[in-house]
């Protein structure tokens, strides 16, 4: 509250103080002097500021890192307890003040808690006229040395760590039950109190729920998650990292369970850019989603302009992925990319390729990345339990008019050939390969490959394999629980069997 009663002069106007605080803030012991006004009487009160203080100077008590209620009473020597109704009444007395913003909270008896970045550095907080900084909030607080953050955090369990490692690397091979099992295994490993521990577990747990089509596990994850982010200790990166990671996971859920591309997309743009250019694997993901998103945008509205947005994502993803060598990450993006390519030219949102147009992607540049995408796979063994590649691969050639030769001498002339002689044994190949994990797979994915395979062999003259296909389509979507998806598959079977008959 500064004083406007006399007017300013022009020399004052002229000549404005450089980094004066507008505030001097003097805590005590029995309350608060703000700027000389009478003091506001309340033993807690000051205690609250200076606890707020010295967290924010080791880099908590921010919108990002807040502090919980029972951290604050730690650093109050002296307070076995710090109830809702004193911290309450507490924060009440600033309504008033020209303090009145500077502490914030998710609610405020309860908290967690902040400090107002943009009113902090209008205050100049003192105790007995020296600043309140370092070691003198420490004494204030009654603390026998500062409370710092802990240097190195406890070893963990072995067991926890052996499971971990286990669940991770059946993750990157397609195992994702097993890798439900091994995170099992590693849940009564958590130290107590570990929060990072415990999020580990969650975040793996929703990405295994993403990748089964499991909105519902998914949602009780992301739910967890939350209170995590909301109530544990966690260190500011870490806690900006978990953060990200929790948008992108509700933006699959968005996107994924409730087919709303637009809040999806609105979900990722609250992931902070600092946290994407820090972390690369996070980068891709986000990339890899947002193109996935902006490409069914495009599709829906008919935006050229979104589709270009569209593959500019999966682009950088791919960069992101290419370049810091993650090759689990570089074969998602190079299928993503490859499909949405094959989508976008389907729905004619892409220039027509010709010698006008020689940078605008087609059917065969879509090809070359899911090969890319598929040596990969191969190379690391990694998707083993996915149909996706070969769904994707089914559908270019279908929208490229390939035969199994054109495609065999594409995939030669770029050193990655395939290993089949058509197209219904390298399917039958593929549905093999993963046969002993099909439960694995999401319903939907059996019976887009199931149809794939029997347009195909249709085309190539198999009507007894065609029909045994569609059969086994129908079956498979009878389990779909998505009405819709159940009944457009359904009809493409229905399509597809006269056909098979005549045949």
């Amino acid at each position: 509250m500064t004083a406007s009663t006399v007017p300013a002069s022009p020399a004052s106007l002229a000549m404005p103080a450089v980094n004066a605080p507008a505030h001097c803030v003097q805590l005590l012991p029995q309350g608060l002097r703000i700027d000389g006004l009478p003091e506001l009487r309340n033993r807690l009160l000051p205690r609250l500021i200076a606890a707020l203080l010295q967290a924010h100077e080791q880099g908590l008590a921010r919108v990002d890192s807040p502090c919980s209620r029972a951290e604050l009473r730690e650093r109050i020597a002296g307070m076995a307890e710090l109830h809702r109704t004193q911290v309450w009444r507490a924060l009440a007395l600033l309504d008033d003040s020209p303090l009145a913003a500077l502490i914030e909270a998710s609610a405020r008896s309860s908290g967690p808690f902040w400090l107002n970045t943009a009113l902090l550095p209008a205050c100049r907080f003192e105790i007995d006229g020296a600043p309140a900084t370092g070691e003198a909030l420490a004494q204030w607080l009654g603390q026998q040395r500062p409370v710092r953050a802990p240097v190195a955090a406890p070893l963990l369990p072995l067991a926890y760590a052996e499971a971990l490692a286990r669940a991770d690397y059946l993750l990157d091979r397609g195992e994702l039950y097993p890798a439900r099992l091994a995170l099992q295994q590693a849940a009564p490993h958590v130290p107590p109190g570990d929060d990072a521990a415990a999020a580990a577990l969650g975040l793996r747990r929703a990405r295994i729920a993403r990748r089964l089509g499991d909105w519902a596990a998914l949602q009780d994850e992301l739910r967890d998650l939350g209170q995590t982010l909301n109530h544990s200790r966690l260190p500011r990166l870490e806690r900006r990292q978990l953060r990200a990671r929790v948008a992108i996971l509700a933006a699959w859920h968005w996107f994924g369970s409730l087919g709303q591309a637009a809040p999806a997309l609105d979900k990722l743009d609250e992931v902070d850019p600092d946290v994407l250019a820090a972390d690369s694997t996070l980068r891709c993901d986000h990339g890899n989603l947002r193109g996935i998103v902006l490409r069914d945008l495009a599709i829906a509205r008919g935006d050229a302009a979104l589709a270009a947005q569209s593959l500019a994502s999966l682009g950088d993803a791919l960069r992101s992925a290419s370049l810091a060598g993650l090759p689990d990450a570089l074969q998602v993006c190079a299928a993503n990319l490859s499909n949405a390519i094959g989508r976008l030219v389907e729905a004619e949102l892409l220039p027509a390729a010709g010698p006008d147009s020689a940078d605008s992607p087609g059917v065969e540049d879509a090809l070359r990345w899911l090969l890319l995408s598929d040596a990969l796979c191969a190379r690391w063994q990694l998707g083993r339990s996915s149909l996706l590649n070969t769904i994707f691969l089914l559908r270019l050639a279908a929208l490229g008019r390939l035969d199994f030769a054109a495609l065999q001498r594409l995939a030669t002339a770029q050193g990655l050939p395939l290993p089949a002689t058509s197209f219904g044994d390298l399917a039958a190949q593929r549905w093999a390969s993963c046969r002993a994990r099909q439960s694995q797979i999401p319903a939907d994915q059996r019976c887009a490959f199931l149809l794939l395979w029997a347009r195909h062999a249709l085309a190539e003259g198999d009507a007894f394999s065609a029909t045994d296909l569609v059969r086994q389509a129908r079956l498979q979507a009878r389990k779909l629980r998505d009405e819709e998806a159940r009944r457009r598959y359904l009809d493409e079977a229905d399509a597809l069997m006269p056909r098979a008959q005549r045949a």
